[in-house]
């Protein structure tokens, strides 16, 4: 049995001055210049413009709050705004996501800039680009106008949210266009976005949304991502006038995952680029979406150098606490000794081709099982262990843990880790006998 390790100015314009050439009289001075009153007009400071913002949109946001059980104190918060009539709002699907896979537990309600408060039920759910259409009961404001048209890069953005549950709250920043070789669309939004505003609108100058707040990453400054609101109108219009369901979202959420699982293989498919390292050929970037970086020890000191290239798709769903599937990672550690016995050199490879860590909970997955075998590859052997647990609610889909380590040389040799989370099980098995026969040692 094996266990994982746990892996989420404004520009100020400057107003020119224009001197006109008057005819000089001898002895006499020229006159003044004049200055072009309309080119010294000066807009309306950047945080007027917030203060706009917030002022227009105020009546369609509010705050998201679930209760477990019978408790009055939150288990959780986020935020909603109007997107249509009769109280439909959109937020972040992981805002609604314990209610969703636990509707007899949890419930779900809202409180307006006001202190209105009522229930919301969930209408739709869209995993992959986290959102949901949820309904208030008994609060039903102006709708916020969806824009369709993603923003310019370099265009005033704001995000507007209940960060950290200290009230309704608007951040200003600029829209950096969409997320370059990112597997699932995301603008890249210069502001901040914190806990309690996820599921919140971020809008343009003009009041629209340009996207439904989503994320940031940890320790990072000012580098947030926001859905774009093409994805929030297409859910819209699936979820129509549906009303809730009696047996909740399970089959919809298993159904995306399963789509999203493909997607991702999918993207993956032809050629499987190689790179060489120390004799061997091992698998490189296999899409735009996947992100590598290489490391190693310089020190020349040491008995053993290692080079260490790691990739990661970072395409990971939310699907409820604790647990995110949906992705693939792999590395490889490549070793090169002259100082180092063969028994000593084997047993710190054999090290580097373990699979330990404590995480996956057992809620969410069934234990390990795992096959050991010895293959032969392009110009030489290798040792194979290949490891599938299958998801308890997650119907058809598993995850899979390969390791691959070379055997050919007591000089030189590699571990490979190929980790993947949330796929079909025969896709998932077409795709680590691609990776492994694509290995080769050419010296």
């Amino acid at each position: 049995m094996i266990t994982r390790q746990k892996i989420f100015f404004p520009a100020l314009i400057t107003a020119a001055l224009t001197l006109f050439a008057l005819p000089v009289q001898p002895q006499t001075p020229a006159a003044p210049a004049t200055p072009n009153v309309a080119a010294q007009a000066v807009p309306p400071a950047t945080s007027e413009n917030a203060r706009d913002v917030l002022a227009r949109v105020r009546p369609a946001v509010i705050q998201i709050k679930g209760f477990f059980g019978t408790n009055t104190a939150q288990a959780f918060h986020g935020t909603g705004f109007a997107v249509a009539a009769g109280g439909v709002f959109m937020t972040n699907y992981h805002v609604v996501a314990q209610q969703v896979q636990f509707p007899d537990k949890y419930r779900l309600e809202y409180r307006t800039t006001d202190g209105k408060t009522g229930p919301i039920a969930v209408l739709a759910v869209d995993v992959r680009h986290d959102l949901a259409v949820v309904r208030a009961t008994g609060y039903t404001p102006p709708p916020l106008k969806l824009e369709d048209v993603p923003p310019v890069k370099g265009e005033r953005a704001y995000a507007i949210g209940f960060p950290l549950d200290v009230g309704l709250t608007i951040t200003e920043g600029v829209s950096n266009g969409r997320v370059e070789d990112s597997f699932d669309p995301r603008i890249h939004y210069s502001g901040a976005i914190n806990g309690g505003m996820s599921g919140g609108p971020a809008l343009n100058a003009a009041g629209d949304v340009i996207g439904v707040n989503v994320s940031g990453y940890r320790f990072e400054q000012l580098v947030s991502f926001l859905v774009p609101a093409e994805h929030a109108q297409t859910l819209l219009d699936r979820a129509g006038k549906s009303t809730p369901r009696a047996g909740g979202f399970k089959n919809d959420v298993t159904a995306q995952m399963r789509a999203h699982a493909s997607a991702l293989l999918d993207g993956l498919k032809g050629e499987m680029l190689t790179q060489p390292t120390a004799g061997y050929r091992l698998p490189a970037k296999l899409a735009p979406f996947i992100d590598c970086n290489a490391a190693g020890d310089p020190s020349p000191q040491q008995p053993a150098q290692l080079v260490q290239i790691s990739c990661a798709a970072k395409a990971g769903l939310y699907v409820q606490q604790g647990l995110y599937s949906g992705d693939l990672k792999y590395s490889h550690f490549v070793l090169t000794t002259d100082k180092l016995d063969a028994w000593r050199f084997a047993h710190r490879l054999s090290q580097m081709a373990t699979a330990t860590g404590a995480y996956g909970s057992r809620r969410h997955v069934g234990p390990f099982s795992c096959e050991n075998r010895n293959v032969r590859l392009k110009g030489f052997d290798a040792s194979v262990m290949t490891c599938v647990r299958g998801y308890r609610k997650l119907e058809g889909l598993y995850d899979f843990t390969v390791r691959v380590s070379s055997l050919n040389s007591s000089k030189r040799g590699f571990a490979s880790h190929l980790d993947m989370y949330g796929l079909e099980f025969d896709a998932g098995m077409a795709f680590i006998k691609r990776y492994v026969a694509t290995m080769e040692y050419t010296p």
